[in-house]
């Protein structure tokens, strides 16, 4: 299975994905789209990069710069294929749960 699918169990790793999917994105339309604090986005931002998920410029130790964009690497995109295939069995299994016709 291509990507580390077990970060997807930390918390708010998916939501930033999923924003990530659709382009670079700077820091601030991160948070803006994720309602995300600037420690928990910079910390999910910190273990997507750690697991190769996630590019960005300058230092991870550091606050991003003005205009750094973050985006997805190939292997992010690979998870994030995953993660919409998932999507799609759970959104089908959550209505079978539920009862919906």
């Amino acid at each position: 299975m291509p990507g580390p699918l077990h970060v997807t169990g930390y918390r708010k790793a998916v939501e930033v994905i999923d924003v990530l999917t659709e382009g670079e994105v700077g820091f601030t339309e991160l948070r803006r789209r994720t309602r995300l604090s600037r420690h928990w986005l910079g910390r999910v931002l910190r273990v997507l990069a750690a697991e190769g998920l996630v590019r960005g410029t300058g230092s991870w130790d550091e606050r991003p710069a003005p205009g750094t964009k973050f985006g997805l690497t190939a292997e992010g995109r690979c998870l994030a294929d995953e993660l919409a295939d998932l999507d799609v069995w759970t959104a089908l299994y959550e209505n079978y749960v539920n009862g919906a016709n």
